[in-house]
């Protein structure tokens, strides 16, 4: 008898959270600092941009995890979860480096985790996606 997964969770490595959230307060930070140190005016401004679109996109669009299911793929974020069917996704491709991109049918693409999955996650994947006709690639 087959046994199928409902929905697994595949987290982002801890040492990456912490530095993603902390990264953004330290940009801002550092503005304050130059601030404080009279800078010129060019340097604050550009560390509070920095850190400000930092920010956003830690908070709207940095993967904490993402989970598989049997209707899709669901990117976790801090305030919001990126869904998506199977049949949005044309594949999910592994980069030169590390860590897994998913690439969408009109060509957009999302970085799923910056790390190396293990044995069971990459098995995992492998399966939901040969099982909804998706193209994975390690």
């Amino acid at each position: 008898m087959e046994e199928t997964v409902n929905r697994m969770r595949i987290p982002e490595s801890k040492l990456r959270v912490v530095l993603a959230l902390i990264t953004p307060p330290l940009m801002l930070g550092m503005a304050l600092l130059t601030l404080t140190v009279e800078a010129p005016i060019a340097v604050p401004v550009v560390f509070g941009i920095l850190g400000t679109l930092l920010a956003i996109v830690v908070v709207f669009d940095f993967p904490l995890a993402f989970d598989l299911s049997q209707h899709g793929l669901i990117r976790v974020c801090l305030v919001r979860r990126h869904a998506l069917e199977w049949s949005e996704i044309a594949a999910i491709v592994k980069p030169r480096r590390r860590g897994l991109v998913l690439v969408t049918t009109n060509r957009k693409r999302h970085v799923l985790v910056d790390r190396i999955l293990e044995e069971d996650e990459r098995k995992a994947l492998m399966d939901f996606g040969e099982a909804h006709g998706v193209q994975v690639e390690f």
